[in-house]
């Protein structure tokens, strides 16, 4: 057998030896016979080609190179117990710690229902959350540094899973100014008014201009913000007809306007969990989930 394939266990019976001077006291320590330890550092020297050990009646010393092999040995088991004990505190941490992303909407809406209720179903536990777009979401999971995701779809991914919770459909806020009373809008009834979008960073601006894009139609843009709390704030002023997803009514003002869907077929994205393919949850980041599942699918 080559010397590469050498079994951990005779490897650990040879430091037992070399520390104790004795294959008796080997044995002793590893609750093993002592024909037993000398067996198993016997083919341990077949293997490597080399004997190991000075035999005496009282003692086992090692060679120059039983010395070399020890020295070694030591040293990468070592190396291997430090890495363990790192490896268990990391995972006794990380059963209480969840590390997870959403999208500045829902985090704004949805996120702190849910994060109440798992905490006083946890106590223990610890949440981190990063508000961040889609785009820098995928880095995030990529690279272990969140979880899961909160947020949209995005189409054509392969290495990472979305599930599909429900379905977020574009509206139109709509101040007294600008509202004819429609139950409904199309977006290219909407697009008359002067428009309040969110910016091209965001994934329902995505969403808005891909439809504009298909049906040809031109948006009449006044203001660009960051986020829907913003969009919604300036439409409550009658600065224009903001264009937010639905899930971020709850953030309305108490200025009256009214909050009307837009009809297009295609202006409604899936919102749900994103995480990345083969990654394993632990049992706080599955807990935190079903709970994401629940709470979300309300509606």
């Amino acid at each position: 057998m080559a010397a590469n394939n050498v079994n951990l266990k005779l490897l650990q019976t040879f430091l037992l030896a070399a520390e104790y001077g004795s294959f008796r006291k080997a044995a002793e320590e590893s609750n093993r016979s002592p024909s037993a330890v000398s067996m198993q550092i016997r083919d341990l020297e077949e293997q490597v080609g080399i004997s190991l050990f000075v035999r005496t009646p009282q003692r086992a010393n090692l060679t120059p190179e039983g010395k070399m092999l020890y020295e070694q040995v030591s040293r990468a088991m070592s190396d291997v117990q430090t890495a363990l004990l790192r490896l268990s505190e990391v995972t006794a941490n990380r059963r209480g710690h969840v590390k997870i992303a959403c999208a500045p909407t829902l985090a704004s809406t949805r996120l702190g229902t849910i994060l109440a209720t798992f905490k006083l179903r946890y106590p223990r536990s610890v949440v981190d959350v990063r508000e961040t777009p889609p785009s820098g979401a995928l880095t995030l999971l990529q690279e272990q540094e969140v979880e899961l995701y909160i947020g949209p779809e995005i189409p054509g991914l392969a290495e990472f899973n979305f599930e599909p919770i429900l379905e977020d459909r574009l509206v139109a806020c709509l101040p007294a100014d600008f509202d004819e009373g429609g139950a409904a809008l199309t977006l290219a009834e909407v697009a008359q008014f002067p428009l309040i979008v969110l910016d091209r960073q965001t994934a329902i601006r995505t969403l808005v201009d891909r439809i504009a894009g298909e049906a040809q139609i031109r948006l009449n843009i006044q203001y660009e913000v960051q986020n829907a709390y913003t969009a919604i704030a300036l439409a409550a002023a009658g600065l224009g007809v903001a264009v937010v997803p639905n899930i971020a009514i709850p953030m309305l003002p108490s200025a009256e306007f009214r909050v009307v869907p837009i009809s297009d077929a295609s202006a409604g994205r899936a919102v749900g969990i994103l995480t990345a393919r083969g990654y394993v949850q632990h049992s706080y980041s599955e807990q935190l989930m079903a709970l994401i599942r629940t709470e979300l699918g309300k509606g």
